[in-house]
Parts: structure tokens; C-alpha cells; sequence
């Protein structure tokens, strides 16, 4: 009877390594050397050592958050950070309890925040705590492009107005950095289920002056701005929200190291404190994915790599070394290449390059979202108009969606012909390419870019949908497979009003 349990054991295990084998062999792709690519790469302008660059691809939700309290945390002299958004929920004002922590051990600190998130009406009461953080004389606070001071272009050039620092960034004692889609919320550090909004997304951890040199020149021409505006610290401060954000870091700081939460009868607060504890501990302990920080290493044996930084200015500055590389990429690729972003709004000459990669017989595969799983439906109608045309111009391109919420996308890569990967904060669509600052890495090394496709295809291999057409042999359209066979007859309706308006598609 033992030998008999142990066979079946064993014979478990091995069909598991084989399934897990052919899995891994459908997805596996060993492409030969591409030297076109490899002197795009080259050529792209960088002063220093750019090989000596230690990279770690962070994907889960629970390492990009401890990956960044960490590098602050640990941080000596220095930290430099710039977000889209910096959220009022927990993780925002732990994060600005954490930067308040540093400031009064000394460390240096430089923070940017995009100037139109940072007076919506949702963003109540965060501009009062990050205003106690600029107190502080250690510490420098702006906002990019301030819509007071946009306001004299507002006729002449719209878009200006609308230029946005989406850049995230932090540098830490000019070493470690983290660049990529994630910005400063639940929404990008909870597991599904455990958040009404859950992002699939993707950063890149870097150790290496080279690389730290590049991002801190890429976030001192956005600091450096004109229209950006300074925070000062209240002249008259009615509610003192300093203890507010300390509590913020002491909750975080102890439930993710697995020691649970704060019993606020126990806690010698005041009684508005204790209802501020009451309200963090009914937030912090949904996320029960988020108690494992005392294991976690920022590095587990990643080697260095080849890395160099592609920077874009916002409408404001002159700078695109992002569009002009990745078009480069696309036209040296023979074999694939692999685009995924949660906006899909190609522009003319994108478009160009990748119809010419079709040409060359170039597989295309783009991962996107669907207007099921999507955070702005602008972009999910003008995807519709344009993804017949897309599969009929490009006949070697297959299109994946994400049909609902529990898939839903931010995540902003590039994989060419397993030779390159692209990780930053760069969307396809015209607010990327024509309006907002954007940044990304580009690392030219086989086993990561890789990595990061086989990433991909397990997401895709997932409860992902492909829009599909079918020819007839003049090339006409006979069957198709797109947003209408899956989507509420209700969505449609507002996308159909919402692809009319093609003159707003160069602000999506």
C-alpha cells in the first residue's frame, strides 16, 4: 500500500513537471541575436558605465510596496521622488509619515507632485499633511506645472495646460532607484479582492550610480520648471496633521512586518487620534497579503545589466528620447514584438512602424484593456474604431484584453524580440507620446527581457479575451470578434458617443 501511495506521488509530481514544462515550452522562445537591435541600443546617448546596473523586475503588488518603504527607510542623505498621484488613503499617508520620519533624522528631501491631482476635491485634506511635511527646512515640495501659472496659455495652447509630470520616480542617496507604472495607493499595492480597485502592474528596481545619475537628471528638468509652484508649510495651522501621518507610519510600518495593528484602547493617543487609528485599522487589515516586509530583500542574486534611461519632457520642454527610440526598436525587430499598456490610442507614426513590421512578417501581440476592465473609457472607444483596421492592416498582430476588473491593466512594457525590455511609465497613446513627462528603462539583456515576456504570456494565458476578424479573399471583413460581443449594450452606447469626439484624441 505505501509503494503505492509513493507511485502515485511520484507519478503526480512528474506529470506536474511536464505540464509545467509544456507550458513553459509554449511560451519559451529562444530568438537568435538581433545586432540591429543591438546597436539601437548602443546608440541610444548615455555618458558612464550603463553595464554596471543591478535590475530587478517587481511585478507583484506586495514587493513594489515594500521595495519603496524600504529604499526610504534605508535611505542616508537623500531621496528624491516624484508622482502622479500620492493617494489620501493609507498608503499615501503612510508615505508621507515615512518621508516626515526621514526628514527629522536629516535626510534630505525632494518631492513632486502633479499640480492637477493635488487640488481635486478627492484629495481632501492630503495637501494639509504634505504641507506639515514642508515645514520642515530639509525638505522641498513642489508642483508640476501649476494650473495658475498654465493659465496664460490656456488659448493659445490648450494642451499645456494639461501637461502632466507622470513620471514616477524615487532615487534614494543617489544609488537605488524604482521607475514604473505605480503610483502612491491601494490601488496599486492590494491583491484582488482585498480592494475595490486592483491594477496588474510593473516597475523595475535598480542599484547603480550610472542609472541614478540619468533619473536625477531626468527629475531635475521637471523640478527646474518655471510653472511649477513651491509648498509652503501653513502660516496658520487650525488642525495639526503631523500626528496624523506619524500614526499612518507607525500603522503601516507595523502590520507589514506581521505584528498586527494597534489596540487603540491601549494606545496613549488623544481621542481624535484614536478615531483616526479606529479608521486605519478597518482600512489596513483588508490587506492581508501585505504582512511579510521582515523577509523581503530588495535584491535576491540579480545580476548587473546593460541599462539606459529614455527620458520625455512634458509639452513644456523640448526633450522626446523615448517615441524616436521605441519606433527604432520597432523597425530593427525581426521576430517580435510584444506591447503591453492599458491604453491602446496607437498615434500616425507608431502606426507606421509597426504596419512595417507586419510587412516584414514581425509577430505583433498587444495586451491591453477592454472597456470591462478599464480605468477611462475614452481610450476603449477610440480602440474601437481603430482595432479592425489594426488586425486588417497588420495581419501578423493578435490583440489581447483584459475582460474584467479582476484583470484590469496598468502596466507599461515593451518586449523586442526577447532581446530588449522597456519598463517605465510610457502609455501608447497621444498624452504619452505628445503631452505628459514620461519615463522608462530600457534593459538590453536576453534572460530579463525574457523574464519579463514570459510575465506577460502567463497574464495572457490567464482569463484574457482576443479580438479576432476573418477575410474573405478580397480582403473584406466577414466575421469579427471585438468590444460589442462582450461589453453591456449600455457601455457600447457610451463609447459610440464617445469615438465622435475625434478632436479630443489628441489630449488621450
Amino acid at each position: 500500500m505505501k509503494r503505492f501511495f509513493r507511485n502515485c506521488l511520484l507519478l503526480s509530481v512528474l506529470l506536474t513537471l511536464v505540464f509545467a514544462c509544456t507550458s513553459f515550452a509554449q511560451n519559451y522562445r529562444p530568438f537568435p541575436n538581433n545586432d540591429n537591435l543591438k546597436e539601437v541600443f548602443e546608440q541610444i546617448s548615455v555618458t558612464g558605465n550603463f553595464e554596471n546596473t543591478r535590475v530587478r523586475l517587481v511585478t507583484s503588488n506586495d514587493e513594489a510596496w515594500y521595495c519603496r518603504w524600504k529604499m526610504i527607510e534605508e535611505a542616508k542623505s537623500t531621496i528624491d521622488c516624484t508622482y502622479y498621484i500620492i493617494d489620501k488613503d493609507i498608503f499615501g499617508q503612510a508615505f508621507i509619515g515615512l518621508l516626515l520620519k526621514k526628514a527629522r533624522a536629516g535626510v534630505k528631501i525632494r518631492l513632486m507632485i502633479d499640480g492637477r491631482v493635488y487640488r481635486m476635491p478627492y484629495m481632501s485634506k492630503m495637501p494639509d499633511k504634505i504641507e506639515e511635511l514642508a515645514a520642515f527646512p530639509n525638505v522641498e515640495i513642489k508642483l508640476y506645472n501649476s494650473v495658475r501659472k498654465s493659465l496664460a496659455t490656456a488659448f493659445t495652447d490648450f494642451r499645456s495646460i494639461a501637461a502632466s509630470n507622470h513620471d514616477k520616480i524615487i532615487i534614494c542617496d543617489s544609488k537605488i532607484t524604482i521607475i514604473g507604472g505605480r503610483n502612491i495607493g491601494a490601488d496599486y499595492f492590494s491583491a484582488n479582492g482585498e480592494n475595490d480597485i486592483v491594477y496588474n502592474d510593473c516597475d523595475v528596481l535598480m542599484e547603480g550610480k550610472h542609472v541614478a545619475e540619468q533619473l536625477q537628471k531626468a527629475f531635475n528638468d521637471e523640478w527646474n520648471y518655471l510653472k511649477n509652484s513651491v509648498v509652503k508649510a501653513d502660516i496658520l495651522n487650525f488642525k495639526n496633521q503631523i500626528s496624523v501621518v506619524e500614526l499612518a507610519y507607525r500603522v503601516m510600518s507595523r502590520y507589514i512586518q506581521g505584528r498586527g495593528l494597534f489596540d487603540p484602547n491601549k494606545t496613549r493617543v488623544s481621542e481624535t487620534l484614536k478615531k483616526n487609528l479606529t479608521k486605519m485599522n478597518e482600512e489596513i487589515r483588508k490587506y492581508k497579503n501585505l504582512t511579510s516586509y521582515a523577509a523581503f530583500d530588495m535584491f535576491r542574486g540579480e545580476r548587473f545589466k546593460p541599462v539606459k534611461i529614455l527620458d520625455k519632457h512634458s509639452r513644456l520642454g523640448p526633450l522626446n528620447g523615448i517615441t524616436p527610440s521605441l519606433i527604432k526598436m520597432i523597425d530593427a525587430s525581426k521576430n517580435e514584438i510584444i506591447i503591453q499598456n492599458p491604453y491602446l490610442v496607437i498615434t500616425k507614426e507608431m502606426e507606421k512602424a509597426l504596419i512595417r513590421a507586419s510587412a516584414r512578417g514581425v509577430e505583433i501581440i498587444f495586451h491591453t484593456n477592454s472597456a470591462g476592465s478599464t480605468d477611462s473609457l475614452f481610450p476603449q472607444a477610440f480602440l474601437m474604431n481603430d482595432w479592425v483596421r489594426l488586425l486588417k492592416e497588420m495581419p501578423t498582430c493578435k490583440i489581447y484584453v483584459a475582460p474584467s476588473q479582476n484583470e484590469r491593466l496598468h502596466a507599461k512594457v515593451f518586449v523586442f524580440d526577447g532581446h530588449i525590455a522597456v519598463v517605465g511609465s510610457y502609455n501608447m497613446d497621444p498624452l504619452s507620446e505628445e503631452i505628459n513627462s514620461e519615463v522608462v528603462a530600457a534593459i538590453n539583456d536576453k534572460p530579463f527581457a525574457q523574464q519579463t515576456r514570459l510575465r506577460i504570456f502567463k497574464l495572457i494565458s490567464g482569463n484574457i479575451i482576443e479580438y479576432k476578424i476573418k477575410l474573405d479573399e478580397r480582403g473584406n471583413v466577414i466575421e469579427k470578434f471585438g468590444p460589442e460581443a462582450h461589453v453591456s449594450e449600455k457601455v457600447i452606447k457610451k463609447m459610440n458617443f464617445l469615438r465622435k469626439l475625434q478632436w479630443l484624441r489628441p489630449l488621450i
